[in-house]
């Protein structure tokens, strides 16, 4: 302790030392002069308007990181540590999710492969535009199961019934039904875009947990009625 209190003696003096050389002066003011040297004007339309438009280039650069976040954390991705057990993850995911696309597919009424292509392109989006590199989107089961009512409401079999023993033209069908599918995806995605604007995000925190339960329920219900009918012709 004698040591410690040696060796801070210099450095207290020294801070002394400081202390006596710093000076500051300040004018001395009222209340009424402070109040009129920190008064601030409102800004002007025109500089307002002039401040939204201008660009610059951390201005550009910010945007451009906002929009496409994947320019953010993808150059700092270290591939030595993460590369391989992102990629056994992702072969793990993709061996569950083909046939689950698959049978999703016939839960929306439309042809298998569009299962495949579902389960690719909005994860393929979703790495462009979303803000974590921990993806979880794809096709599931009450989305599929929604889309599949429009579909066969609107695009029944018996509207597409031919020839003398009524077979049913799949192929004509099919081809209706995808453009129903397409439509109807535009659309929600319209729609969502819309809301996420308005920010309309906030009514999920007044929607409680039995209501989000018991509606998960009921699709899995329904989910396994629909089911019936492929597994007993």
């Amino acid at each position: 302790r004698r040591r410690d209190t040696q060796a801070l003696l210099p450095v207290t003096q020294t801070m002394e030392l400081r202390n006596r050389d710093y000076h500051v002066e300040r004018p001395l003011m009222n209340q009424q002069q402070l109040e009129e040297l920190g008064h601030r004007t409102s800004a002007t339309r025109t500089y307002q308007w002039r401040t939204w438009f201008q660009c610059s280039r951390a201005r550009a650069r910010a945007l451009l990181f906002q929009y496409l976040p994947v320019l953010s954390w993808l150059p700092r991705y270290p591939l030595r540590d993460w590369l391989l057990g992102d990629l056994l993850a992702g072969l793990s995911v993709a061996i569950m999710q083909l046939p689950q696309g698959l049978a999703y597919a016939l839960l929306a009424g439309l042809p298998p492969v569009f299962g495949l292509y579902s389960s690719f392109y909005p994860v393929f989006v979703y790495f462009l535009f979303g803000t974590s590199r921990h993806i979880s989107v794809g096709t599931f089961a009450v989305m599929s199961v929604m889309v599949g009512s429009v579909t066969e409401s609107l695009a029944p079999d018996e509207n597409f019934l031919q020839g003398v023993n009524a077979t049913v033209d799949e192929v004509t069908r099919d081809h209706v039904r995808v453009q129903l599918a397409s439509t109807l995806s535009v659309l929600v995605g319209l729609f969502q875009v819309g809301l996420g604007l308005v920010r309309f995000g906030f009514v999920v925190t007044y929607l409680s947990e039995p209501l989000v339960r018991g509606y998960t329920t009921a699709a899995s219900v329904q989910v396994f009625v629909s089911q019936l009918k492929y597994v007993f012709g």
